[in-house]
């Protein structure tokens, strides 16, 4: 059976302090550096992953848990091409788009199931094509 997802030996780094590359970072750090709590000068590492590898084939389903930090969002992300990984290889075989993420904010009357439609929706999806992403 060939590996829909895969990661090989995966890293990702960020660097504190680092300036920002989307508006919903450059604002708080704009806000931070105003209140002289933050400098782009001192920036340090912080590996969300560090050489993680793993593969979810045909049919699989796989359950990220973790604490805050932990990198669970940085994997969804890199999955989805979002973010490109400072080392190792990701590869994803077929179509693949998250439908639901931290940011993405859930609606408290809903279920799971039900916020994945709705983000779906969002972004331009009609139900039969959320629900044949999970089977895809």
């Amino acid at each position: 059976m060939v590996a829909r997802v895969r990661f090989e030996n995966v890293s990702k780094r960020f660097r504190k302090g680092e300036s920002a590359t989307a508006m919903r970072d450059l604002i708080p750090a704009l806000l931070r550096r105003l209140r002289g709590r933050g400098s782009a000068s001192g920036t340090r590492d912080f590996w969300a992953l560090r050489d993680a590898t793993f593969a979810v084939d045909d049919g699989e389903v796989l359950g990220v848990i973790g604490p805050n930090g932990a990198g669970k969002s940085t994997t969804l992300k890199l999955t989805a091409g979002i973010l490109r990984p400072n080392g190792g290889t990701v590869s994803v075989d077929g179509t693949l788009s998250a439908l639901i993420e931290v940011a993405a904010g859930f609606h408290p009357d809903l279920t799971g199931r039900e916020n994945v439609f709705l983000n779906g929706a969002v972004l331009g999806l009609k139900r039969r094509d959320s629900r044949s992403m999970r089977k895809a």
